[in-house]
């Protein structure tokens, strides 16, 4: 009996991996042999060489490209190098092992330098998977970026454009108008140089450069280093436009689950939990902590407000919550983290006969343990200075608070002297029961002899005496009613000193959907320091879909009356032209009282892969009017010139040689050129960006090894998305020689005309010698190889196709290789 089970045990361990046996193959032609095919004994098992993957690690894709594949037991590793796992987060300076290797040395089996790591080759997937212990990994937090994979892109010149104009004809006169607005930049290198001009053109043209400044990451810092023309940070003081140098954190480098304020979530856990943290009925944060206390210290960003519910659910089933109220002004930080800016140049204002000093600004945030942020800032020139300093606290159910203190000192031209101090409060709490949404911001400046800095900048400049600021409030309210309705309301006061005259806005409006039909009422005040009279609207508005009756259009209605005894009203119909998405037309019909009578327009708005047109005609009592415009960008890199819609601050160059008009899932109507380039207008910097070609799209002569890839844009950068395509015809080759069809398994490739070629295309014969291989020219090369009795042979078909077939799907090659 031992003997018995002994050898049922070994027979069930010799069966236990997957395999394929050679000999099982029913080859139709007699002659035909089989090649060495030991590679494909195992399942999913294949030749080595050099594949297109993507490269995913610990289910998280990290990477693509190509990467070489060795034999290594009848399966397949890739060679990988030490700086590689690097770059995807292992921790390689950990494992001493990976000190036997040379610098960039290759190796094949990542077990052999991190003990329990593996690596998977799903051929059919063209995915490679790697496996590393958890304990072999950096501490990094969630949505974390490595610096070192931001792309810098390649060097790069670029224009967007947005051109506007009209004609207008009067009863006894014409007048002409156009307007050019241009947004260039150069890329060299990380070096990112950015100028914003524009020209208007009437009777006489203007032309105007309103900024230019270079830019630059600093990865070390995750901040941004900015030179030339640009705006301090309005977080302290208020913002001013500058001509200098500017270095300042940049939260937008920062992993997703470290932006902004999140408070720390501590607890106890009594075995092996499971933590969640939901807010407003949404799970926003689950993990798993070891037994005892823990510390959550990477929330990603919710809303400024609303209470944290933490559930501790222990090992056997049992479970703890607990509440923790939350609420943030918008300048609050997490504990630990720190928030700079620095400033340094010549004041630059557009006001005429304001003094431009030079100045040097700093800002600096800090987050405290509970919930509390320090800040503060200085404004220092010849003859002005101010100091500022300030907290922010959150207190839980009676929400956050921040509050901070400015102290200024001005001298004027004259050498007189003004001193004062401004006092400012905030305030936000959102109410989870009724879902309100509460905000107050107040500013009160306590002195008269409180003057910010652009303000002391115009004391006795052209415009005279200046009248400071006195006092400041706002406060906005927002209360749904379901899923549906909402009201919200909003005021805002500024006076100032040495005159009655203040400034006032009033908001009240009430909205609601129903059906996909949606209506909204609403009623403005405002009242302007500039001119002592005030005004008051009421507005309704209605939009009803037209999807059943004509797909992609809707009409509205909306009615204006204000304290003049004015009312306006306009019906409008809009929506895409059937057939033709990407075209959008407006008709409206107005009318308005106390004489101005019917108004009436209609315009076509065209969104193509190139930028877009607009054309449009206008009809009131007074006039008649012809509208126009463009916009888009033209991009030079190192391949050429492309055209695309108007670019974001980062964005990608398609590059997929020879596949004409195959759309790019990323956008809207974005298509490849015939040159098979194409422009991804926006891509988030320091983030994954999935850039993905439509199979679908391509024509019949067209193939790409990969369809997707992945992105890192730097801030500002272009980067270059290059896929590698094979052009040509599809062909069901029949291969023989001599002694009839080719061995099954055998590989075959077509050969490269120059060195500069992409990799071509390759395959497997399959039976009567048959392979099948797309990217294929009118006439070349085959080479073909394969292993038999420890021997490798080669053969060579120089192949021509036919005139007659070129209308054929898929061509078809009967030749001799030899």
């Amino acid at each position: 009996m031992p003997t018995v089970l002994f050898l049922l045990c070994h027979h069930r361990l010799a069966l236990a991996d997957d395999y394929f046996d050679p000999a099982a193959l029913e080859v139709t032609d007699p002659q035909q042999k089989t090649a060495d095919l030991h590679y494909f004994e195992k399942n999913g098992g294949q030749q080595p060489g050099t594949y297109p993957v993507t490269i995913w690690l610990n289910s998280q894709q990290v990477g693509q490209g190509n990467v070489t594949f060795v034999d290594d037991n009848g399966t397949l590793q890739p060679l990988l190098t030490a700086a590689q796992l690097a770059e995807y987060g292992v921790n390689v300076s950990a494992f001493s092992a990976f000190n036997t290797l040379h610098e960039g040395e290759a190796f094949s089996q990542v077990a052999r330098f991190i003990p329990d790591a593996s690596s998977k080759f799903d051929f059919s997937e063209q995915r490679l998977d790697i496996s590393i212990p958890q304990a072999a990994m950096n501490l990094q937090s969630r949505g974390y970026v490595d610096p070192a994979r931001w792309d810098d892109g390649v060097p790069a010149a670029f224009v967007n454009y947005n051109l506007s104009g009209s004609q207008t004809q009067y009863d006894d006169s014409e007048h002409n108008s156009n307007y050019l607005n241009l947004r260039s930049g150069i890329n060299v290198g990380a070096w990112r140089l950015r100028n914003v001009s524009s020209m208007q053109y009437d009777k006489t043209s203007h032309w105007r450069s309103q900024s230019t400044y270079l830019q630059r990451d600093v990865k070390s810092l995750k901040s941004l280093l900015r030179i030339g023309d640009t705006y301090t940070s309005g977080d302290v003081f208020d913002s001013v436009q500058f001509r200098g140098v500017q270095l300042f954190s940049d939260d937008e480098m920062l992993p997703d689950s470290m932006r902004g304020f999140a408070p720390i979530i501590r607890g106890m856990a009594h075995s092996n939990a499971k933590v969640t943290v939901t807010q407003h009925g949404y799970v926003i944060y689950e993990t798993y902590v070891a037994p005892g206390a823990f510390a959550l210290k990477d929330l990603y960003p919710t809303a400024q407000s609303g209470d944290l519910e933490v559930t501790i659910k222990e090992s056997d089933g049992s479970e703890r919550k607990f509440t923790q109220p939350y609420s943030a002004i918008p300048f609050m930080l997490r504990e630990g983290r720190a928030k700079y800016s620095i400033s340094a140049g010549h004041y630059h204002s557009g006001v005429e006969g304001t003094r431009s000093p030079q100045f040097i600004q700093s800002t600096l945030f800090y987050g405290l343990p509970a919930n509390f942020t320090l800040y503060g800032g200085s404004q220092l020139a010849q003859d002005y200075q101010s100091w500022a300093a300030g907290v922010g606290h959150g207190f839980g159910d009676l929400g956050s608070v921040g509050a901070d203190v400015t102290w200024a000192n001005t001298r004027t031209p004259s050498g007189k002297h003004y001193a004062g101090h401004s006092i400012r409060v905030q305030y936000q709490k959102d109410v989870d029961l009724t879902g309100t949404t509460f905000n107050l911001a107040s500013y009160r400046y306590s002195s008269s002899g409180f003057y910010d800095f652009s303000e002391a900048n115009e004391l006795e400049g052209e415009n005279g005496l200046v009248d400071n600021k006195r006092s400041r409030e706002e406060i906005s309210v927002s209360q749904p009613f379901g899923s549906s309705s909402s009201l919200t309301a909003s005021a805002y006061s500024q006076r100032y000193w040495r005159t009655e005259r203040h400034d006032e806005t009033v908001h009240f409006g009430f909205y609601n959907t129903w059906k996909g039909v949606s209506w909204g009422v609403g009623y403005y005040y405002t009242k302007s320091s500039s001119h002592n009279k005030s005004d008051r609207s009421l507005s309704f508005n209605l939009n009803v879909p037209l999807g059943q009756w004509l797909p992609g259009s809707s009409v509205s209605y909306n009615t204006t009356s204000d304290n003049s005894g004015y009312t306006s009203q306009q019906v409008s119909l809009y929506g895409s032209v059937p057939e033709n998405p990407n075209l959008y037309y407006t008709l409206q019909q107005g009318y308005g009282n106390n004489g101005q009578g019917a108004n009436s327009s209609v315009a076509l708005d065209y969104h193509g892969g190139y930028g877009s047109t607009q054309l449009g005609y206008r009809h009131d009592k007074q006039s008649n009017q012809l509208t126009w415009g463009a916009s888009g960008s033209i991009v030079a890199h190192p391949h050429g010139i492309t055209l695309g819609q108007t670019t974001g601050d980062s964005f990608a160059v398609v590059r997929a040689p020879g596949a004409s008009d195959v759309a790019i899932q990323n956008g809207t109507n974005v298509h490849t050129d015939w040159r098979g380039y194409a422009v991804v207008p926006t891509l988030t910097a320091y983030r994954k960006n999935y850039i993905t070609l439509d199979t679908e799209s391509m024509k019949d002569d067209t193939d790409v090894d990969i369809q997707g890839q992945t992105v890192i844009p730097g801030g500002g950068s272009v980067v270059m998305a290059s896929y590698q395509t094979h052009i040509g015809n599809r062909v069901l080759f029949t291969l023989k020689d001599n002694h009839g069809p080719l061995p099954f398994g055998a590989s075959a490739q077509l050969r490269k005309e120059s060195a500069d070629d992409a990799t071509p295309a390759s395959g497997i014969v399959a039976d009567l010698g048959q392979v099948y291989l797309s990217g294929v020219p009118e006439e070349g090369m085959l080479d073909v190889r394969w292993d038999a009795d420890n021997v490798t042979h080669k053969c060579t078909l120089h192949f021509h196709i036919s005139d007659n077939q070129q209308q054929n799907p898929v061509k078809t090659v009967t030749g001799l290789c030899l």
